[in-house]
């Protein structure tokens, strides 16, 4: 894309502008006389603005002296002397291991030493060992393999990865030995960023693949693809024409790998790249390239997913192949906080940021209708669409409830604090409401009266010294899960209903375990009456959790988001669960084994809403 500036305001003259897209930036001294050339990915823009202090002359000959060491003098803005020294070094050569003495006034201690820019070298040295040996990753990888495993014996458990690792080391040098060779993964523990099966090969095709530096006969123009697994085996060497699909790159690389095409995602720079992009959609320079591929043979089992994002609008992916198939971009670009989808009818009702109801036809990506339903926060809501009736939730109080046929409020239901969740019992048209002061409020959907507030899980937490982040409801069986803010569920009953089974259960304290270390605000629950009810749950910390919540069983832990997990929607009978944070992405998620079989960059911003089907 290309960014024009037009006009500006309070930037003096001769200040730089500097605007950064992902990992390009571009900088122009104002008024800027061309226009920004940025890539289109799915990056948020920083801009900044730059002073200028001083600067070279027009041009300038680079004439290195005794020890390669060449002195430009500069032009300072206000007259003051500036000058900059240079140690020119061929390429590959070795790097200077101490700097010159006469630096001017920035230099500091005795002996001609840099302290400030010894420290930056080493920094940089430090970096460039760890990512060499990629301990960084195995790291990462070692300690949520550790988590999600729990050896009764950790150390043993990390001393035999530990092993392992040292191996897969010695082997690699092996094969760094021949020229133009390229070393292959050192962990042993995968590190992709979802947690699905990488593609791998046999060592010894790994080795000749990773070792052998010719592609062939190259076009001029064309890109030397090399394709590796996120654990750094090489998987295929490819050469990629100018303007070729992705979508093409993978039909090759199932012919290569034998991996069914759906299954196949390709990655540049940490970027899922679409199959009808190409490398040139994404400004990548002509030459070498480095792609790595994710693969899951797991069956997806739902077909769609919809995400709604901070950016505004709503879109559509398949869940097969990762690929996004419709994009509804909102009139008013406020966040879509919950969504709702008929997938028979192919019909998605959503609320907003802004407070606005809409409801929206996923055949076309056309909004049907729109209604400002609330004057705030607009952050929950509850579709019955058998009869078609919705109930909305709201930051500064009231519920509503809606009929979807003509958008008109059939009644409001009084609320003094935010209404975060719903659990409706439509059949007897009982409604329960998470409410943000951590209590339950029961309403009665027909005269819109209170018909209790049950605040056992706000006490709880306030007796442990925290508060409720986020609340699930069971409305027909009248039991409540709790999230707190330091990282516990707490799982409590209310309404005895005159039974004595439930009034043992009521007199009983909450069951208070702990799941995270950081807040929990996502919940998503599956009530079984016979005492088999599962949870899935997720923190401010980035990983999500599956549990039984009647035995405080763990069943399976996650990979991690990078940041809040904000949005959770669970599909019991299929098992997969669909996950969005503050990172920008979805993860589709097996239930059973808690791995990741699918992981879209979707959005720019976070990801507020999901909804799988």
């Amino acid at each position: 894309m290309e960014l024009t500036v037009l006009d500006y305001l309070g930037l003096p003259e001769g200040s730089i502008l500097s605007v950064r897209s992902g990992p390009t930036r571009r900088q122009s001294p104002l008024p800027c006389s061309a226009p920004f050339r940025l890539p289109p990915g799915p990056w948020p823009l920083r801009i900044d603005v730059l002073g200028l202090l001083g600067k070279s002359s027009s041009h300038i000959n680079l004439t290195s002296g005794e020890n390669g060491l060449c002195r430009l003098p500069l032009e300072g803005k206000d007259g003051q002397s500036m000058s900059v020294t240079f140690q020119i070094c061929a390429e590959g050569g070795p790097r200077p291991k101490t700097y010159p003495v006469s630096v001017g006034r920035s230099r500091v201690g005795t002996g001609g030493e840099m302290p400030a820019v010894k420290k930056r070298d080493a920094e940089a040295d430090a970096r460039a060992y760890l990512d060499t040996h990629r301990l960084h990753e195995f790291m990462h990888g070692l300690f949520e393999l550790l988590l999600r495993e729990r050896p009764e014996d950790p150390y043993s458990f990390m001393a035999m990865r530990f092993r392992q690792a040292a191996a897969m080391e010695a082997r690699s040098q092996e094969g760094a030995g021949t020229p133009g060779g390229l070393k292959v993964s050192r962990s042993s523990v995968s590190t992709a960023p979802t947690s699905a099966t990488s593609l791998s090969l046999s060592p010894t095709r790994d080795s000749a693949l990773a070792t052998s530096a010719s592609f062939g006969e190259v076009p001029e123009g064309a890109f030397k693809v090399l394709v590796r697994s996120m654990r750094g085996r090489s998987v295929a060497k490819l050469v990629v024409a100018p303007g070729e699909k992705v979508g093409s790159i993978k039909q090759r690389l199932h012919t290569a790998t034998a991996a069914a095409v759906s299954s196949l995602q390709l990655l540049w720079l940490g970027e899922l790249l679409p199959n009808d992009s190409t490398l040139e959609d994404w400004y990548v320079e002509p030459g070498l390239v480095v792609l790595n591929v994710v693969s899951s043979q797991k069956e997806p089992k739902v077909q769609h997913m919809i995400s709604g994002a901070s950016e505004g609008g709503m879109r559509l992916w398949n869940a097969a192949d990762a690929e996004k198939v419709k994009d509804m971009a909102s009139v008013v670009s406020s966040a879509i906080l919950a969504v709702s989808a008929n997938w028979d009818r192919m019909r998605v009702v959503c609320t907003t940021s802004d407070g606005r109801m809409q409801l929206w036809d996923l055949s076309d990506g056309s909004c049907l209708n729109s209604v400002v339903a609330h004057q705030d926060e607009a952050g929950c809501l509850a579709v019955d669409w058998a009869v078609e009736q919705a109930l909305t939730g709201c930051i500064a109080g009231a519920a509503k409830l809606w009929c979807l046929k003509t958008f008109r409020c059939l009644k409001v239901l009084p609320s003094e604090s935010a209404v975060d969740s719903f659990s409706v019992d439509w059949r007897a048209r009982r409604a329960c409401g998470g409410l943000r002061s951590g209590c339950v409020r029961l309403w009665d959907l027909d005269s819109a009266e209170v018909l209790g507030d049950f605040v056992r899980g706000a006490e709880a937490a306030k007796e442990s010294g925290t508060a409720v982040s986020g609340t699930a409801v069971d409305c027909a069986g009248r039991r409540a899960l709790s999230g707190f803010e330091d990282g516990h569920l707490a799982y409590w009953h209310f309404d005895a209903g005159g039974s004595e089974a439930d009034s043992r259960k009521l007199a009983a304290a909450p069951k208070i375990f702990l799941a995270h270390y950081s807040a929990l605000r996502s919940l998503a629950v599956q009530w079984v009456a016979n005492g088999d009810s599962r949870a899935l749950v997720g923190s401010d910390d980035g990983s999500l959790s599956l549990w039984r919540i009647d035995t405080s069983e763990c069943l399976a832990r996650f990979a991690r988001h990078i940041g809040f997990v904000w949005a959770l929607h669970a599909d019991w009978a299929r098992e997969r669960a669909v996950s969005g944070a503050f990172d920008g992405c979805l993860k589709l998620w097996d239930l059973r084994t808690g791995e990741c079989l699918r992981t879209i960059q979707a959005h720019s911003r976070p990801v507020r809403s999901v909804c799988c089907g």
